[in-house]
């Protein structure tokens, strides 16, 4: 029997919790060292979290599953993929801005996690699923418009990219949560691949992150935008659809713009204004969907 449909509303509650400190991601780098190295802020960001994610899989006694994780090809592909998305989406940010880096980002994310989930077997993401992602991705179309005048191509191509690996991981980490493994497992393992994989580029972090401010920025995406946040995000795969999931990310991009506007001092013309509207509109109408069906079954 599936769990009731407050499990899914919880799910997705806790998915709006970790998108909302994902989007602190670009603006805290940008406020506290501006300068760093894109890739080595990256593996900062997944070395901290990982360490993070193995403490508490530890404390819940699901070390030893997380472990046993790494035998999986399917693993393997979502620690890639991590790693992907990390590298690519500061260097997407680097180039484009904190608004349009993180909206383009994932613009395209919802589509494909429904889209990929459902080819692998997921299960068809719904057409009010569709009717909320195509308002959503309106207003981030919208929002990007309105957030500059000029946007590097070769950081829109980064940040489409860390859109893919997005996607990848959501739509293969809720396979894996699917088949019976805990969705915190999964997250610990997938990120401990994923830290290992860009461990080479701790050698070109550089000396920012011996000063406070680094200290501060390494902590801060280390523990609260992975550590945390992923444990959030786990939550929602074990109950929702991938392209749900996704959709309900969609907050990121929302928090990342409020702060570059209130933080950073960006600007967003009127078309933005309508953009945000749109995409906070979609996400409570998916929201009031998942308090009304019931979660996919897990073994989890």
């Amino acid at each position: 029997m599936p769990p009731p449909a407050r499990s899914t509303a919880a799910g997705a509650a806790a998915v709006v919790a970790a998108a909302a400190l994902f989007g602190t991601s670009g603006t805290a780098r940008a406020l506290l060292v501006p300068d760093s190295w894109p890739p080595g802020v990256a593996a900062v960001r997944l070395g901290i979290g990982a360490l993070g994610l193995v403490a508490f899989a530890w404390y819940r006694g699901l070390l030893a599953p997380a472990l046993s994780l790494l035998r999986s090809p399917v693993l393997w592909l979502c620690g890639i993929a991590v790693a992907g998305y990390q590298g690519m989406f500061f260097i997407g940010v680097e180039w484009t801005g904190v608004a349009v880096g993180t909206l383009v980002s994932l613009g395209l994310a919802p589509l494909m996690a429904g889209l990929l989930g459902w080819a692998v077997g997921e299960g068809p993401p719904g057409w009010p699923w569709a009717g909320v992602t195509l308002v959503a991705v309106a207003g981030l179309a919208l929002l990007t418009l309105a957030g500059s005048p000029s946007v590097d191509p070769r950081g829109v191509t980064a940040a489409l990219a860390a859109g893919i690996c997005y996607s990848v991981y959501t739509v293969f980490g809720t396979r894996l949560v699917r088949d019976g493994s805990h969705p915190t497992a999964v997250m610990t393992a997938a990120f401990g691949t994923g830290a290992v994989l860009v461990s080479p580029f701790l050698l070109g972090v550089g000396d920012w992150i011996a000063s406070p401010a680094g200290i501060a920025l390494a902590l801060w995406l280390g523990l609260a935008t992975t550590s945390v946040a992923y444990v959030l995000f786990g939550k929602g795969l074990s109950v929702l659809q991938p392209g749900h999931v996704a959709t309900l990310n969609l907050m990121e991009p929302v928090v990342a713009t409020a702060l570059g506007l209130g933080v950073l001092g960006e600007t967003l013309a009127a078309p933005g204004w309508l953009g945000c509207a749109l995409i906070l509109a979609a996400l409570a109408a998916l929201g009031l969907l998942e308090r009304r069906s019931p979660a996919v079954p897990t073994g989890a």
